[in-house]
């Protein structure tokens, strides 16, 4: 599988916005060499997840994903039936955040390559960079352009400083951070602190997602917002895109 890489040096980069209730306070977080995926994984990938058996195969899985799963009748990610999303460069979306976690490790394992989501403020650093910006031109698929659904991945609709595609608007993107043991409390809080438990992959914790999506207003594409689902939740306007450690 071919996965063009945005890569992000080693640096200090910007994260939080004032304005934000969730993403105060700004302030900059210290981040080793690492790339990110140019755009979302798609349909047509991540179809290669279910035909290797990912469904079937414990060991891609965490313990408690592995127990969510065991109590799904339909081993697909929703809407994969549905013509509005399933068309093979649209991201693939109805996948909840132990899903985008079982493909990662798949695929780590499948190209050795340690293939992992981007931490939240990877993500963030990603798509603002070390100035703070935002993906420039404003060309978000965001629900006042009434689309309706994602757009393909071919589709650019902005890039971020990096030449990462779409990191705002079109859809949101599930992180590996934990934002707290339900939807309501938010236990890990700003600063970011990437030592205090917040990148733990265990247990059944909500799960930051970043960027909007072609279902909410614009506003919500703003790249420092702090948005969150449950893990074991589902989304026709939520997807996730890869990154990996450098060296």
């Amino acid at each position: 599988m071919t996965i063009t890489l945005c890569e992000i040096p080693a640096g200090t980069y910007p994260i939080g916005d004032p304005r934000l209730s969730y993403s105060r306070p700004p302030h900059t977080v210290e981040l080793k060499t690492f790339s990110i995926a140019k755009t979302t994984v798609t349909n047509v990938e991540f179809l290669a997840f279910i035909a290797a058996g990912g469904y079937a195969t414990e060991r891609y899985w965490s313990e408690m994903g592995w127990r969510w799963l065991d109590g799904k009748t339909e081993n697909y990610p929703a809407f994969l039936n549905d013509p509005h999303f399933n068309m093979p460069d649209q991201p693939i979306v109805g996948v909840s955040w132990y899903e985008a976690d079982a493909y990662t490790r798949w695929l780590a394992e499948h190209e050795g390559i340690p293939w992992r989501l981007p931490s939240e403020a990877e993500w963030e650093a990603a798509a603002r960079g070390e100035e703070g910006e935002a993906p420039r031109p404003r060309n978000y698929n965001t629900i006042e352009r009434r689309i309706a659904r994602p757009w393909a991945v071919t589709e650019v609709g902005n890039l971020s400083w990096c030449g990462a595609a779409d990191m705002c608007g079109n859809v949101w993107e599930w992180c590996s951070t934990r934002w707290g043991r339900n939807w309501q409390t938010m236990e890990y809080r700003y600063p970011y602190n990437a030592g205090d438990g917040r990148e733990h992959l265990d247990g059944s914790h909500a799960r930051l997602i970043r960027g909007g999506s072609w279902f909410d207003a614009i506003n919500e594409s703003n790249p420092a917002n702090r948005a969150r689902y449950l893990p074991g939740s589902r989304g026709s306007n939520i997807g996730f895109r890869l990154a990996r450690s450098s060296g």
